[in-house]
């Protein structure tokens, strides 16, 4: 691992690229690598002249590697770097740094949950003092556990951010209802995308149209499933399950 630093404006302050072998580490280090490779500009220049819209301690926080920022904030720091600054194709780029975030979520170990401390069992025919506060403690946990578990594996997405406004113009596709977790947007006409490149396989659950074309989803079999007419918007779509391929005008997969 590399130890180079690179020296700041303000005097006197190295920034040093996170350190350690860890997911949320190797995720936050190519936040920095992504950084400098765009110039290492502040964070107070990425939201005035390059227009992330998150804020500048969230941005400090997604570079230091404590802990795995959220999606919006990672795509905030991103879009402004990789897209404004490089020029790099907004749709690719939102596509790996998307796969590379759910890799390092997916890797970040769940918090322990601690149970309490195990008492010395009562003699027969005696209850030991406090025993019937430790039994609902041990209740409560598990319980909560019991609905953490099934919550984790529902079938139905959890919002778990705000929602984030579709451009006029654009066409946005979410993986989370009401909005939230914009995996895909575009204003190309007459093109066709494969769902799965974008995380978004059988995963449509709301969607957003501002341009004046249709468009269609397409099963594995390239059988339309649904289309969203021109204006058209829906928070739940999860009618929507199954499609595979996206398209719009009169393209076809």
């Amino acid at each position: 691992m590399s130890n180079e630093t690179i020296r700041t404006g303000r005097r006197g302050r190295v920034a040093k690229p996170p350190e350690g072998d860890g997911p949320v580490a190797v995720f936050a280090r190519r936040l920095w690598e992504l950084k400098r490779c765009a110039g290492d500009p502040s964070y107070d220049v990425m939201r005035r002249e390059h227009g992330a819209l998150a804020s500048k301690s969230a941005l400090s926080a997604a570079a230091r590697g404590a802990q795995l920022p959220s999606w919006t904030t990672t795509w905030e720091f991103v879009r402004p770097l990789a897209v404004g600054v490089l020029g790099r194709d907004e749709e690719r780029v939102r596509a790996e740094w998307r796969q590379r975030w759910d890799r390092a979520a997916a890797a970040v170990p769940a918090p322990a949950v601690v149970l309490p401390v195990e008492r010395p069992a009562a003699r027969a025919g005696t209850r030991g003092p406090g025993s019937g506060w430790w039994a609902l403690v041990a209740a409560l946990v598990a319980g909560v556990a019991l609905v953490a578990a099934f919550w984790t594996h529902a079938d139905r997405p959890v919002v778990r951010t705000i929602a984030e406004p579709c451009e006029a113009s654009w066409l946005c596709l979410y993986r989370n209802i009401g909005f939230d977790d914009m995996n895909f947007r575009t204003q190309r006409q007459n093109a066709c995308w494969n769902l799965a490149d974008y995380h978004l396989r059988d995963a449509v659950f709301s969607y957003d149209n501002n341009t004046a074309i249709t468009a269609r989803f397409f099963d594995s079999q390239k059988n339309e499933v649904g289309d969203i007419r021109a204006g058209g918007s829906s928070q739940d779509s999860s009618a929507l399950l199954g499609a595979q391929w996206f398209c719009t005008g009169s393209a076809r997969p």
